[in-house]
């Protein structure tokens, strides 16, 4: 566990040390700002994924440090403390062994970082290694490896990734911290422990959650009054996280465009995580490897009304879910009184459509693992963080300076 916690520390420091270069006017004042910022790790590990692709990675690493001077500077970290301990505490409440299937498939691939640092992307890119699932972006157990420092230790490459939930929900909290007050984060709390399926992805190392709780993140650095330095990484991150992640920063992004955040920096975090899916899958191409789950095909039509019969079986588990996608729709129908609201509202029908729309176009094999399998609720996960924020705004109305009228 030493090997994690010094790798994160490193990590932390780049980041930091990245967000103090972008303002080189104010230098001292950003490194600390940095230094207490769980935004940071995500700073460290966009220049580390760049870094990673090799030159191919070059251009998009320009691009990224371009934009990183031309965003507005970072703001001192404003931290929920009391809520982020509760919920760090249940995510670390787990043993540092894989306890669900899918974990072994993202701790193995962690452990090729052991061998030479972007030793992950090489064998993603390479079609004789067969790595599972083929084709899809390995920033992911990359990072894992990379905050274990190539300690090749299965308890340390889990503390390492159940350190990355936590940080993930960090930045999240770091973000909305001007739209939550008290009773606001108590709902949060209550959303997490009366949602089993959240309680277990919390105390796991999947990437679902992650992946929300960014997207999450992205938004409110959106809805902030200038991009940061912050959110052009989560969007770097986000795309190399999964073939999916580029669909969470253009729904968030479509979001705070309509809700009248609007420039030409704003659509930045797009553009870069679209270069980002351009580039890795022009070297996958470039190297014969074809992700064939997320290829495109005829649209299936006539299987829209069965997907939203799955929609509602699993969202109406209450097994699985409890009443929370209830207190969503409740949430839905309700007029916001903030522009974040309207903006959590449209990023999540956004995402919504954009997870009917690729399934929809998506191979055949694909819509079967949704009707056998736990695709739906893996991706309604990625969803849960902006319908909670959601859930606390529209249900416990705010007079708060922070917020802002819609």
């Amino acid at each position: 566990m030493s090997h994690a916690l010094a790798g994160l520390a490193l990590i932390h420091l780049l980041g930091a040390l990245v967000r103090a270069v972008t303002n080189p006017r104010s230098l001292l004042a950003e490194l600390k700002g940095g230094l207490v910022s769980p935004s940071s790790v995500w700073l460290g590990l966009a220049v580390l994924w760049c870094v990673s692709l090799g030159s191919s990675g070059v251009v998009l690493g320009v691009g990224f440090g371009f934009a990183a001077l031309l965003s507005r500077p970072g703001e001192r970290a404003r931290l929920p403390w009391a809520l982020l301990v509760v919920l760090t505490t249940l995510a670390l409440l787990r043993p540092f062994t894989p306890t669900q299937w899918d974990e072994f498939v993202w701790l193995a691939k962690a452990r090729l970082e052991s061998l030479h640092f972007g030793a992950g992307v090489s064998a993603a890119l390479d079609p004789a290694q067969h790595l599972i699932p083929v084709g899809y972006p390995p920033l992911w157990p990359a990072a894992v490896g990379w905050v274990s420092l190539g300690h090749d230790a299965l308890e340390t490459h889990t503390f390492a990734a159940a350190l990355l939930v936590v940080l993930a929900l960090g930045v999240a909290l770091e973000a909305w911290a001007p739209h939550f007050d008290g009773r606001r984060a108590l709902l949060v709390v209550g959303a997490v422990l009366m949602t089993p399926l959240v309680w277990i992805h919390l105390r796991s190392v999947y990437v679902d959650l992650p992946v929300g709780l960014l997207a999450l993140a992205l938004l409110g650095h959106l809805l902030a009054e200038a991009p940061r330095p912050q959110a052009l990484a989560i969007a770097l991150v986000l795309a190399g996280l999964k073939d999916e992640g580029v669909t969470h920063v253009l729904a968030v992004s479509a979001a705070a465009f309509m809700v009248g955040q609007r420039g030409l920096r704003r659509s930045i975090p797009a553009l870069l995580a679209l270069g980002a899916v351009w580039t890795w899958r022009s070297l996958a191409t470039a190297h014969g490897v074809a992700n064939a789950d997320h290829a495109f095909t005829a649209p299936a039509w006539g299987w829209l009304p069965q997907l939203g019969q799955l929609v509602v079986l699993h969202a109406s588990d209450v097994f699985s879910w409890g009443v929370f996608w209830a207190l969503v729709v409740a949430a839905m129908v309700r007029a916001p009184q903030e522009r974040s609201a309207r903006a959590l509202r449209l990023a999540i029908v956004l995402n919504l459509g954009f997870i009917a729309a690729a399934l929809l176009v998506g191979p055949e094999r694909v819509r079967v693992f949704a009707e056998n399998g736990t695709l739906l609720n893996r991706l309604l996960m990625q969803v849960w963080p902006a319908a909670a924020a959601l859930v606390a705004l529209q249900l416990a109305p705010s007079g708060r300076a922070g917020t802002v009228p819609a």
